[in-house]
């Protein structure tokens, strides 16, 4: 079996998709720590952009993760209330205990916005609408 590693360009980029700017954010297979520099550089290059953000997640097959959902909480509730983030589509949150975890977290954290989504065709429906 072949393994692909993905390099950071192909991880975090910009693409257009009916006419509205999203950036990609693919964080499956990760590891915490490559989430953490991941996530890291999104913000940097989020609040760099000078747009408000349509933001498309991947979060297949990642760890659990304390210290990086941690840091996403904070930096997700910055990006909302400084209106840098306008939706934020999440893909790969396949378990039911998980989707729980993140609905609860968009609760606790009052992010409006952010929805969960089976596969990136409906997710960019949704970004775009």
């Amino acid at each position: 079996m072949i393994t692909a590693t993905l390099t950071l360009e192909q991880r975090l980029h910009f693409f257009s998709h009916g006419g509205h700017k999203i950036m990609w954010c693919n964080y499956s297979k990760s590891s915490e720590q490559e989430m953490i520099t991941l996530l890291r550089k999104a913000v940097e290059l989020g609040k760099t952009s000078g747009d408000t953000l349509n933001i498309l997640s991947d979060f297949s097959s990642t760890p659990k993760c304390p210290e990086f959902n941690k840091l996403l909480k904070g930096y997700g509730k910055e990006f909302h209330q400084d209106g840098v983030a306008v939706k934020v589509a999440i893909l790969g949150i396949d378990s039911p205990l998980k989707r729980v975890v993140v609905n609860a977290t968009m609760a606790i954290t009052r992010i409006k916005n952010v929805k969960l989504f089976e596969n990136r065709e409906e997710a960019l429906i949704w970004l775009t609408a």
